[in-house]
This record gives structure tokens, C-alpha cells and sequence, in this order.
């Protein structure tokens, strides 16, 4: 009976959300919010909901204005579609399914997969993560249809697309219509986006397409090479025409980081659609280990207060990896939130541990998450009581060391051990620079107001 009633008030919930989505007003979007606590009993999730009602209760706060922004953009239909898979399927439903699996299996599946069905790529970017695994694996579309539902099983309905390029990879779009559960989240680098494609992204409607942008002209053809920003501004084009949802990525280094962080960069974006931005810091990682790149301390700390600063004006969704751990109490990788299949098929921690003991060509995904890498790696997590310090490869690169020794994974691809034997001392010094920083931000301005744990006896050692 009481079972009865619940399912009585989501459905009268989910009648309600429909029926306010083509109405767009203030009034309505606290409603939305309101209905949406009646499809879940996540604490952390209904907790969201509730941060985020407080925030369109203010009267100026740009989070009004976001949302407005992506409903009056999106056609009445499309905005159904993204409710129906961003946050019914990936956030409740999905939610529901999680928490049976880790009743039954001791672990809750992430909410996350990131996956790279290909490392073709149009483009040989200065620093990119991924040089050391070399263009040529690429995932068939029979794994990448299994694996994708062993995820829709698992209640894993977010997915992000990484490559290589995506665009190249062949079954890309048939990928996407054959699981119109999950919403997918494409990172592109714009070059060879076209009208046609950005046509069919937004016939599909389950999918965001992120831009990969490193600033100005300048910025991004330094990095991506020369014309490419050009190109970009035309994928920013096709994909606003089609009403597509569109992003912004941009690697961070010392030597953009105050170009992509700042508020005029920001406005750019903003005008020219862009509904989130991402900040990726530059980690050396793909064998070619380039420590100049590295933004220093302060840097890191700037672009931190960019970001807060960002939220508090900008009508735009901002997550930056590494200073956001304090919102996720750390770490995420491991499956404790997210993990990456790359396009050997090997099953990594996060997209920049390069270290695998399963392949999704022979192993379930439940066996790959539940491995003893991936157990070990939660065990470990928080990595430090310091949630600024979140990284077991650039913070604490003693765990990845530790895990490493412990568990024996493969490498998946050549040099990827190089910062653990070769570079050990440099990543040991870059993470005491930031270490330094870091706790005395921590004591000032989060520790003492009571809100985390006590790290001020590790800061004086």
C-alpha cells in the first residue's frame, strides 16, 4: 500500500513537471524543483534540489537566469526530451537502479561512464592526454552496444563521449539512437562538425555536445593548431542554429589560465551559446611529460576564485575537476563516481590514470568495477582530508605509487609510468607547492568554519 502511494505521487510529480515545461516563469521553475523531490529519496540528490531551489529564491542570482536560458532555447518538445533522460533517467530512475545494485553487489555504481570509442583523431593537440596511446584502437560497435547496456542494467544513464575525435568514429550516431535512455555528453573538438551533423544531434535530443576551446585565437591555435578557432566558431554556429545544447572545454596551463578564467572569456562563451563550461588542468600523463605546462600554485588558486566568482555573476553551469573536490569530498574516480573505458577497451580509474586489470572486451562491467583495482582505490578515498588536494596522480601521487604497488595493473600505453619512476621527484615537488597553498586555504577559509575535517595538524608537519 505504501509502495502504491509513492508511485501514485511520482507519477502525479512527473504529470506535473511535463505540464509546467512548456510554461516558462520563476514561479514555475521552483515548482519544477518542488515536484522533482517527489522522485527521489536520495538525500544527496533531494539535497541538491534544495540548494538549487534557494538559489532561484534569490532575486539576482544568475542560476534563474541559466535556467531560463536553456528552456527558452530549447523547443517544447526538446525540453521534454532532456528531462526525460538528463534528469529522470540519470538522476531518479537512475538513482533507483543504483541503489539495488549496491545492496546487492557492496558498491554503488557511479553515476558517470566516460568512454572513448576511438583515438582517431583530425588533430595532434599540443599536451593532449591521450598522445601515448596512438591513433589507431577503436572500439567495435558490438562492445560499445553491450556496454552500454550493461550501464542502462546497472542504472548509469550519463555518458560522456571522449575520443580521439568522436565525429570520426562511425557508429557514433547510431550509438546514441539505439540507447535513447542514456543522455550523452559528445566532447568535440568543432572542426568537422557540420549542419547536417548538428541536425541530427538535435533530432536525437538526448545529447550535449561540449566544444573543446583554449581561449582566444591565439590560445586555442597554439594548441590545436592553426584555422582551428576558425572552425570552431562555425560548429558554435551550426549546433546554435539546430537548438543543440552546447558546452565549452578548455585545458588549463600556465599559459592560458588567465585568459580561459576570466569573465570576459566567460561573456564570449555565453554568447556564443555555451551553456557550461569545463576547466580541465593540463596533466602530464601521455608519456610525454611537459612540467611547464603545469599551472604553478597560485594559478591553480586563481582560476579556483575565477570559478567562484563565475558562479555568483555568469548565467553558466562551471566545473572545474580539481578545485570542485571539495563539493564531492574528494575523489571521484575508481567508480566511486566515475571511471573511463578507453578505445582498447581497458577499464581506467578516471581518464587520467592510465592503468587497467580489465578490458570490457572480456570482462562484464560488473566484474571490472567491482576489481580489486577499483575496490582499492575507493578503500584509499578521500585521498586527503584536504578536499583542494584531491588527486592521487598530481596531489598525492604517493597513493597512485601505493596502488600501483599493491595491485600490479598493466600500463595502457607506453610511458604512461613515466611520473611514477622517471618524473617521481617533479610530482612529488609540484604537489608540496600546492600542499603549502592549499591547507592554508583550507584552515582560512573552510576549516575554521566548521564545515570540514581537521587537517591542521598535517599542515604543520
Amino acid at each position: 500500500m505504501k509502495e502504491s502511494l509513492k508511485r501514485t505521487g511520482r507519477d502525479k510529480a512527473l504529470r506535473g513537471i511535463l505540464s509546467l515545461l512548456p510554461k516558462i516563469s520563476d514561479t514555475n521553475l521552483i515548482r519544477l524543483t518542488k515536484l522533482g523531490e517527489f522522485l527521489t529519496n536520495d538525500p544527496e540528490v533531494l539535497n541538491g534540489i534544495a540548494k538549487v531551489r534557494s538559489l532561484l529564491e534569490k532575486p539576482d542570482h544568475p542560476a534563474k537566469a541559466l535556467f531560463r536560458r536553456v528552456l527558452e532555447y530549447l523547443p517544447p518538445e526538446r525540453r521534454i526530451r532532456l528531462f526525460e533522460t538528463l534528469f529522470n533517467g540519470a538522476w531518479f530512475e537512475g538513482g533507483k537502479k543504483r541503489d539495488r545494485w549496491e545492496q546487492e553487489l557492496g558498491f554503488r555504481p557511479p553515476f558517470i561512464m566516460i568512454l572513448s570509442p576511438t583515438l582517431r583523431c583530425n588533430l595532434r593537440c599540443k599536451g593532449c592526454y591521450t598522445l601515448g596511446y596512438g591513433r589507431k584502437p577503436e572500439l567495435p560497435i558490438e562492445v560499445v552496444d553491450r556496454l552500454l547496456d550493461e550501464c542502462e542494467e546497472l542504472g548509469i544513464y550519463f555518458v560522456t563521449i571522449l575520443g580521439g575525435e568522436p565525429l570520426i568514429y562511425p557508429y557514433l550516431f547510431t550509438m546514441i539512437e539505439r540507447h535513447p535512455s542514456i543522455f550523452f555528453q559528445v566532447y568535440s573538438n568543432g572542426t568537422l562538425m557540420t549542419k547536417e551533423y548538428a541536425q541530427r544531434f538535435a533530432e536525437l535530443g538526448n545529447v550535449a555536445v561540449v566544444l573543446s576551446i583554449e581561449g582566444g585565437e591565439r590560445e586555442t591555435d597554439e594548441w590545436r593548431g592553426k584555422g582551428v578557432y576558425r572552425k570552431i566558431m562555425k560548429a558554435f554556429e551550426y549546433l546554435w542554429d539546430a537548438r543543440v545544447i552546447i558546452g565549452t572545454s578548455a585545458t588549463v596551463t600556465r599559459n592560458n589560465v588567465n585568459t580561459v578564467s576570466s569573465l570576459q572569456f566567460i561573456d564570449k562563451m555565453i554568447s556564443l551559446g555555451s551553456f557550461a563550461q569545463m576547466y580541465f588542468l593540463y596533466i602530464p600523463v601521455n608519456g610525454r611529460a611537459d612540467f611547464s605546462l603545469m599551472v604553478t600554485p597560485r594559478q591553480r588558486d586563481h582560476l579556483r576564485r575565477q570559478v567562484i566568482r563565475i558562479r555568483d555573476t555568469r548565467p553558466i553551469f562551471v566545473l572545474d575537476f580539481w578545485n570542485d573536490g571539495l563539493y564531492v569530498d574528494g575523489c571521484i574516480a575508481g567508480a566511486r563516481r566515475y571511471f573511463h573505458v578507453n578505445a582498447k577497451g581497458d577499464v581506467e580509474p578516471c581518464v587520467y590514470t592510465h592503468i587497467a586489470t580489465h578490458n570490457i572486451k572480456r570482462h562484464s562491467l560488473k566484474e571490472a568495477l567491482n576489481s580489486p583495482l577499483f575496490r582499492y582505490i575507493r578503500s584509499c578515498q578521500p585521498h586527503n582530508p584536504n578536499h583542494l588536494r584531491p588527486c592521487m596522480i598530481i596531489d598525492n601521487p604517493h597513493v597512485m605509487r601505493n596502488v600501483i604497488e599493491k595491485i600490479g595493473p598493466r600500463f595502457t600505453h607506453p610511458g604512461a609510468e613515466e611520473i611514477y619512476t622517471v618524473y617521481k621527484d617533479e610530482m612529488d615537488k609540484y604537489a608540496e607547492r600546492w600542499a603549502r597553498l592549499a591547507d592554508r586555504i583550507w584552515i582560512e577559509e573552510y576549516q575554521d568554519k566548521g564545515i570540514h575535517p581537521d587537517i591542521k595538524a598535517e599542515a604543520a608537519n
